[in-house]
């Protein structure tokens, strides 16, 4: 008889993907201390109150340079729930409008 695994993500911020699990994943080189649903500026630095653009959403907590880690960079259209994303001190209306023109659509705001 098969063996059957059933995978599922831990990513706590994703709602609802549509589409393929693995779609909306890429893996980059991130240096820093960061938890899973970290919004990025880029792999390096989290966003903050004068970012103009994002990376992406980190789907697992690094601790290190160059440490390879998924990160959310575009959606299929995928939602995201508001309450699990880290924003710092980021504007967080500006931050969610950055995201959708990624398909990343944030909701329970």
């Amino acid at each position: 008889m098969a063996n059957i695994q059933t995978v599922s993500g831990n990513e706590g911020f994703v709602v609802q993907i549509n589409g393929d699990y693995n779609i909306p994943f890429d893996e980059i080189k991130v240096t820093g201390t960061f938890k899973s649903g970290t919004v990025l500026e880029n792999a390096s630095t989290a966003v903050g109150a004068t970012s103009a653009a994002v990376l992406g959403v980190l789907a697992e907590d690094v601790d290190g340079t160059d440490v390879p880690a998924r990160v959310m960079v575009r959606g299929n259209p995928t939602t995201v729930n508001a309450q699990e994303l880290e924003l710092a001190d980021a504007v967080a209306e500006d931050i969610y409008a950055l995201l959708s023109e990624k398909d990343i659509v944030v909701v329970n705001k």
